[in-house]
């Protein structure tokens, strides 16, 4: 009686179709997925160095809880500085302040300083409406940040009271102030707006 060795090849040959056709689709599902990942951008990622910038304090009536300016200006606010890392726009970052008793306010791109109020100090020209100026350039379009690149946040204006100095950022709208005293340390975030993940945060010493 003679063995058929066929009968045992047709269920190999199934079986290795099947490994076959599982790879495949395991191939193309993998290639799907990493084409996804790719098509996202990724949050830049920098190294920033960040110094409080004071032209002056300037309040003729230290008694109250508001600036009195008289027509004096100055352009206080915080330096950064781009020490490596990723190229990145001044149009896609928050920045975020957070003080001593974690009280937290972000200033945003779209956010306008309000040139009619008693808060602000700050020469005219000095910005386009916006708190993010790059420093070192003759156009205020210019928002591009690299390495080497240096930019300010700046402080709408500031005062005295009883012999403690702040800071004052109010933009247009704003339901409230946000103080920054001096002498006293703040935390700094910068924020990718567009995933809203931390770029890169830090401390700063206001003085």
């Amino acid at each position: 009686m003679k063995n058929n060795m066929n009968e045992a090849v047709s269920p190999v040959v199934g079986v290795m179709l099947m490994l076959v056709v599982t790879i495949i689709i395991a191939a193309v599902v993998s290639a799907f997925a990493g084409g996804l990942t790719g098509n996202q951008e990724k949050t830049p990622q920098v190294s920033i160095e960040a110094n409080c910038i004071i032209e002056g304090i300037e309040d003729i009536d230290p008694t109250d809880n508001y600036p009195n300016y008289g027509g004096w200006t100055a352009a206080n606010g915080i330096e950064f500085e781009n020490k490596g890392g990723d190229i990145f726009s001044l149009n896609n970052i928050n920045i975020q302040l957070q003080s001593s008793t974690k009280t937290k306010y972000t200033i945003y791109p779209s956010d306008r300083i309000n040139w009619a109020s008693e808060y602000t100090c700050l020469p005219s020209g000095t910005t386009n409406g916006g708190y993010f100026q790059k420093i070192g350039n003759n156009s205020l379009s210019d928002k591009i940040i690299a390495p080497g690149d240096k930019f300010m946040l700046y402080a709408d204006g500031c005062y005295e009271k009883s012999s403690i100095q702040y800071l004052i950022w109010c933009p247009e709208d704003a339901s409230a102030r946000f103080l920054v005293q001096l002498g006293e340390e703040y935390k700094y975030t910068i924020i990718d707006k567009e995933s809203g993940l931390t770029m890169t945060n830090g401390e700063i010493y206001v003085i």
